[in-house]
């Protein structure tokens, strides 16, 4: 036979195929995460030199510049990260990489982060590559230790927050309003001390309080104040009307129902704000409940019909207080018990836990795992904090032979103090650059794994919110109930989350009536970079450890 090509076109291949690139070529975005950094920090000019060093070492042709101002990691709707991402959609095929200084400078989402560079590799062949957190993604560890960074980002990102919320607590405890003022109040700050005060805008709002008190309506009150210059709407006054800050009153959320009597200018009296709203709550549709549907229905538009395709919404019974799931379509007539419907997904959620007593092996495993993926930053830290030493040596002789022993004229001491002073800056600079992002790895992992050893008591016990932030970690596009069989599909499953699934054995041939797409064997079969590759088949009893993802965003 002359050649066996003439069957390829018999082969049953995916359709589903990348991007081909024809090209070698980067796009570049750099980021900060406010003004004074950009202004002061000069980290996008190393961001962006450091990323051109690799660009060029790498024979890449970088055809495009993103970011390069202060926007906010916490969410994926920057207006430079949308415009790269429109940008990759129109040369499709014609990008290769997305170059960042660390993958932290792209998203701070978690799970979202991990989708976006699964849909960037998958759908149009680009690599995101970190230059100073290299990781090979073409196969399944570097993507694991890609995902990991993203992982420990979002983390960070909330011991961050929970650092500041603590901080912005301790205030309202002392009456300090930390926030932004409401309407009708400037900042000022005179002789360094920070007060807020009612502005112009404020003066014409105390006439509407009193205006108010006095029997006057909305409607004039509002035709009134746009007279004065004030622009103003019918929800906007009411809840002007409705809100303490204005008589004194702090009852901000972090004061978990203490109310506090605030620093800050008043503008009316507490008694005209409560004789405002003795006459406000006599309005139709006062004090009415919200957001309490959402509270019931945390699954709400998360979960699918596996009919229609359509996301379900709820409904009550108010005679009986029971909540249902709903499809939307009209006819398709697929209603569940949100009771039943929570029960499926905690059961779901068990399949994605880590077995408690691993945990400790785990730890340790873990521990080693991210010392190496940042070894060359901690041999550079190493290096840099002997340097900073011996500078800082030198720098107390200088100023000993100057000041003590008075062995150095005035003129030599300058030269060498300015030389020295501006070496340390240097190094110092450097050193701040290669300090991991994670203060604490191994207090982080710890808090991971626990976390992750007990998911559906976490989910259970969590408020909306937090609910729906794990929810879109494990699951990045949601979930699907069968209603004939009546259990829960899964899509798209979180891939590390999906690791745990298929080394402890549930993998969709263990667990009835589920689908896991992402928990091809092919991607952790001869897995390597932790323990010596072993068999994914071998299940719960074998000595590969049962990795786990990092649900880091979720502070309980």
């Amino acid at each position: 036979m002359s050649s066996l090509n003439v069957f390829a076109q018999f082969g049953n291949y995916s359709k589903k195929k990348a991007a081909q690139i024809t090209d070698q070529a980067a796009i570049v975005y750099t980021r900060v995460s406010s003004k004074e950094q950009a202004d002061h920090n000069l980290s996008l000019d190393v961001q962006r030199k450091a990323i051109e060093d690799y660009a060029q070492r790498s024979n890449l042709a970088v055809i495009g510049y993103f970011g390069g101002t202060y926007e906010s990691a916490k969410t994926d709707g920057r207006k430079e990260f949308m415009r790269m991402l429109e940008f990759i959609k129109k040369h499709k095929g014609k990008v290769s990489h997305v170059l960042v200084y660390t993958l932290d400078r792209l998203s701070r989402t978690g799970g979202d982060a991990i989708k976006l560079a699964e849909e960037l590799r998958d759908k149009y062949g680009i690599t995101v590559f970190a230059v100073t957190q290299p990781a090979d993604t073409s196969n399944p560890s570097g993507v694991l230790q890609q995902s990991i960074h993203f992982i420990f980002s979002q983390y960070d990102n909330q011991l961050r927050k929970q650092r500041a919320m603590a901080g912005m607590k301790e205030k309202f405890d002392k009456g300090i309003w930390v926030s932004k003022p409401p309407q009708g109040y400037d900042i000022v700050r005179t002789n360094g001390q920070r007060k807020i005060v009612v502005n112009e805008v404020g003066e014409k709002l105390r006439k509407a309080f009193i205006w108010k008190s006095e029997g006057m309506k909305n409607e004039e009150i509002i035709l009134k104040l746009r007279a004065m210059g004030v622009k103003m709407y019918k929800q906007q006054l009411t809840k002007i009307f409705k809100r303490p800050f204005y008589c004194g009153i702090i009852n901000h959320g972090l004061l978990e129902g203490k109310i506090m009597e605030g620093e800050h200018e008043r503008m009316v009296s507490p008694e005209i704000f409560l004789k405002v709203n003795n006459i406000h709550t006599g309005s139709v549709g006062y004090g009415v409940p919200h957001k309490k549907e959402d509270s019931a229905l945390p699954l709400k538009v998360f979960i699918k019909c596996n009919m229609c395709h359509q996301p379900f919404t709820g409904y009550v019974v108010k005679a009986k207080g029971l909540w249902y799931y709903k499809c939307r379509t009209d006819g398709c007539k697929c209603n569940k018990s949100a009771k039943r419907m929570h029960e499926l997904f905690e059961g779901l959620l068990n399949r994605y836990c880590v077995q408690e007593e691993l945990i400790k092996s785990f730890k340790s495993v873990l521990i080693t795992e991210y010392n190496e993926m940042n070894k060359g930053n901690l041999e550079q830290q190493d290096i840099l904090t002997s340097q900073l030493r011996e500078i800082d040596k030198k720098i107390d002789s200088l100023e000993e032979s100057r000041y003590v022993l008075k062995e150095m004229p005035q003129k030599t001491f300058d030269k060498f103090y300015t030389r020295y002073i501006k070496e340390r800056e240097n190094i110092a600079t450097q050193l701040d650059k290669c300090r991991l992002s994670i203060s604490n790895p191994e207090e982080a992992i710890q808090y991971a794994l626990s976390l992750s050893s007990k998911l559906p008591m976490v989910w259970h016990s969590s408020d909306v919110g937090m609910k729906e932030k794990l929810q879109k970690l494990i699951f990045p596009e949601g979930i699907v109930y069968d209603r004939k069989n009546e259990v829960l599909r899964t899509g798209k499953v979180n891939e590390i989350f999906a690791l745990i699934a298929h080394l402890s054995g549930n993998t969709p041939e263990n667990a009835k009536g589920t689908n896991h797409p992402s928990d091809d064997l092919s991607l952790f079969a001869d897995w390597t970079g932790l323990e010596p590759a072993t068999s994914a088949v071998t299940g719960r009893h074998s000595n590969q450890l049962n990795y786990q993802s990092f649900p880091l965003g979720l502070q309980i």
